[in-house]
């Protein structure tokens, strides 16, 4: 009897090859060699009896058949996947994997972890720090926090904390310094970080403010290392109101000015649409939105 689908493993590399339209890449995320991508490519188009892709100099590209089948085939593969996780998941453990922002790790859900395992859910928790966008759908993470604006294409999102900026310094540099007519300390350099690098030239665009003529820079490659540079006296820096308010409430930071400004960007929490969440995800998840509430 003829089998009605191709082998599994076929299915799984063509999948990946029709994503990144490259054998080279597909062989890379798959950890294996251009030449086997190529191989399963060819007895998958040999089952099915027509091409996939077409071969030209540069690489490959899908053809109109191959796209329409790698749009049809995916959700079912992805189903899978998830519950393979789910499966092992449920026998292994609870894993929970969540992909976020550094400067969201290491400011705000970092301290507060230990909070979350208070609830004994019995969930071993991942964080992935990146700056890179996930594309959550196509991912084995269950929740992602990212700072942005909807819409956040095949996610469900919630808005969570509320983000403004405004400049901060520590109180030690405030004291050793004048303040300028914006309230900034005369002399001392702007910290920034290579994610938000606009922030400073947003804050004064939209006060109506012109910056400092002799102005110096000192630029980290984390947020997290300038809000420590900003302790440290080294300099003052744009605060984001959602993951300094901490350090300013037990003012080891102070506002340069009363003047903030909403961030056009805003944190979100970010779910699969139409996919059922595990139970370490919902706790983690209610857990989130009951630490950025705000306070009645």
């Amino acid at each position: 009897m003829q089998r009605e689908l191709p082998n599994l493993d076929w299915l799984r590399v063509f999948a990946v090859t029709a994503e990144t339209e490259s054998f080279a890449l597909a062989a890379q995320q798959l950890s294996v060699t251009p030449g086997a991508v190529s191989q399963r490519i060819k007895s998958l188009e040999g089952f099915l009896g027509v091409a996939l892709f077409q071969r030209h100099a540069q690489g490959v590209r899908l053809t109109e058949a191959g796209r329409l089948y790698a749009r049809r085939a995916a959700p079912p593969l992805e189903q899978l996947a998830q519950a393979t996780r789910e499966l092992l998941s449920a026998k292994n453990g609870k894993t929970l994997k969540v992909t976020v922002l550094p400067a969201f790790a290491q400011l705000w859900l970092g301290p507060r972890l230990a909070q979350f395992h208070k609830l004994d859910t019995g969930a071993a928790v991942e964080v992935w720090a990146d700056a890179a966008i996930v594309d959550l759908p196509a991912s084995d993470f269950d929740v992602a926090i990212r700072y942005g604006r909807p819409p956040f294409p095949g996610c469900d999102h919630n808005p969570i904390l509320f983000d403004e900026l405004v400049p901060v310094a520590s109180p030690a540099l405030i004291e050793a310094s004048r303040p300028d007519e914006r309230g900034l300390p005369v002399g001392a350099a702007l910290l920034l970080d290579t994610y938000w690098t606009s922030d400073f030239d947003d804050w004064l665009a939209r006060t109506g403010q012109s910056g400092p003529a002799d102005l110096v820079t000192q630029t980290f490659s984390l947020y997290s290392m300038v809000v420590e540079a900003a302790l440290n006296g080294q300099g003052f820096m744009i605060g984001h109101t959602s993951l300094v308010a901490d350090l300013l409430a037990q003012g080891r930071l102070r506002a340069l000015s009363d003047r903030r400004v909403p961030a056009v960007k805003q944190f979100h929490l970010l779910t699969k649409t139409a996919a059922p969440l595990s139970e370490p995800a919902e706790a983690f998840v209610e857990w989130i939105r009951d630490q950025t509430r705000p306070a009645a």
